[in-house]
């Protein structure tokens, strides 16, 4: 008897299947599925077949069977021809082997560096906005989270360092993503890509010939990378360490310059959550002094408010996996060779887990309420072994960036109406207008 796989949503295309639909509005065609089928069921994208999961049960599945019968690599090969073997484009050897590094790159003591970053970068932004005018908070977004990346990670002198045209270069990596395209076809954006990773590349030799000529002069993550031993006992070489700062700006950048849009807009569209975060914010914060870390465990409400954004409108909102061996679920079998996907689009929306689950509701997340304590109910930051260490950096930027620029000016929101873009690596709102006029009392 043939196993079972999960029924197939319907509405697809001839040959393409359903390619196109995830294209223009995956989390339409996820919703459709769910409707249909429940929390399993399968799309078709040209030749390839893929089991879409939610809800805690499967996704609980999806991370604990990582490495095991779940392969991350081959599921991401058109991140490994933008960054290279590194992170999760690595297969389950390499990754665990680079483990600690990550680990020290984002542990607690050097945190405290990254929130004086953050600050500084934040401030500056914020100072130059002037005292009025409109701005797109999309826009903006991204180009504050690029500062905020680079003084982070490389230290004050990252303008020069970087150079003017890193960015540039950065963009056009970034635009070449495209999961459903063969990565080393001869198309512009993927030759673009090509030329910018090799500029790149020069880039960060220049970089780390400094830091290994002069150590005690540099406190950053390069010279982190430089001297932190992977687990086998060796230490990285020079591509390896370029990549991993290519794939560490690939996986806190844009995401969360998008996750920071949405806080700001899902804000500024609930006038009752906004006053009472502007509240906290005005009882937490004096006028003039850095926000440092102490402050920010104190803004529980800013917190709440992230983590339903993060509901609402991940950045992330799926992860892909490839089936290994055969691997069951639930009353199905998923083939070998078959994707596996997992969705925030039901996932955060399960009415057994989230009352009232279309609303924007921070409190939810209060000790009181505690609703989603499953680890597993939500998937905006991974899950398991493979959830982001990245992930305490993004939430105490997202609060910097709320509470800095809710603290300093009165802001009105312009756009009627935002939008989800879905980005092949990272969503984010459409363009949205906001007025800003610096408070008096400032």
């Amino acid at each position: 008897m043939n196993p079972v796989t999960p029924p197939l949503v319907s509405g697809g295309l001839p040959v393409l299947g359903h390619a196109l639909e995830m294209m223009r509005s995956r989390e339409n065609l996820f919703r459709r599925g769910f409707a249909e089928h429940g929390n399993i069921f399968t799309i078709k994208l040209g030749p390839q077949y893929a089991a879409v999961v939610s809800g805690a049960e499967y996704n609980k599945i999806f991370y604990t069977q990582t490495d095991r019968s779940l392969n991350m690599q081959d599921a991401y090969t058109f991140l490994k021809a933008s960054i290279g073997e590194v992170l999760f484009t690595a297969n389950k050897e390499t990754y665990y082997n680079q483990r600690p590094v990550l680990q020290e790159v984002f542990r607690r003591e050097r945190m405290a560096q990254y929130v004086q970053a953050m600050n500084i970068e934040v401030q500056r932004w914020l100072d130059g906005l002037g005292k009025s005018g409109e701005m797109d908070l999309t826009a903006e977004m991204l180009r504050l989270t690029q500062f905020v990346a680079g003084r982070a990670l490389i230290g004050p002198d990252y303008e020069r360092e970087l150079g003017p045209g890193f960015w540039a270069m950065y963009g056009d990596i970034s635009r070449s993503l495209d999961p459903l395209l063969p990565p080393h076809w001869p198309l512009p954006k993927f030759k673009r890509r090509d030329q910018a990773k090799a500029a790149i590349r020069k880039v960060f030799q220049g970089l780390i010939g400094a830091r290994r000529q002069h150590p005690d002069r540099y406190d950053d993550l390069i010279t982190t990378l430089l001297q932190t031993p992977l687990k086998d006992g060796s230490f990285m070489d020079d591509p390896t360490i370029v990549s991993i700062f290519t794939g560490l700006l690939f996986a806190g950048h844009e995401t969360t310059a998008g996750q920071a849009a949405w806080l700001i807009t899902l804000l500024l569209q609930h006038p009752e959550t906004w006053s009472r975060a502007q509240a906290e914010i005005d009882a937490v914060l004096t006028i003039g002094e850095p926000l440092d870390q102490e402050k920010i465990n104190q803004l529980d409400y800013i917190a709440w408010t992230i983590d339903e954004t993060t509901r609402i409108r991940p950045s992330a909102d799926l992860q892909m996996r490839t089936v290994e061996e055969p691997l069951s679920m639930g009353s199905y079998q998923l083939p070998r060779g078959w994707r596996v996907i997992v969705n925030a689009a039901n996932s955060h929306f399960m009415p057994d887990v989230f009352t009232d689950p279309q609303r924007f509701d921070p409190l939810r997340w209060s000790p009181e309420r505690g609703e989603g304590k499953n680890p597993f109910s939500i998937v905006g930051f991974g899950g398991g072994m493979h959830k982001c260490t990245g992930m305490n950096f993004a939430k105490n930027e997202m609060t910097m960036i709320a509470a800095l620029l809710f603290q300093q000016f009165e802001l009105e929101l312009r756009s009627p109406e935002v939008h989800v873009v879905y980005g092949n690596g990272a969503n984010h709102p459409s363009q949205v207008q906001v007025a800003y006029r610096r408070k008096a009392a400032l």
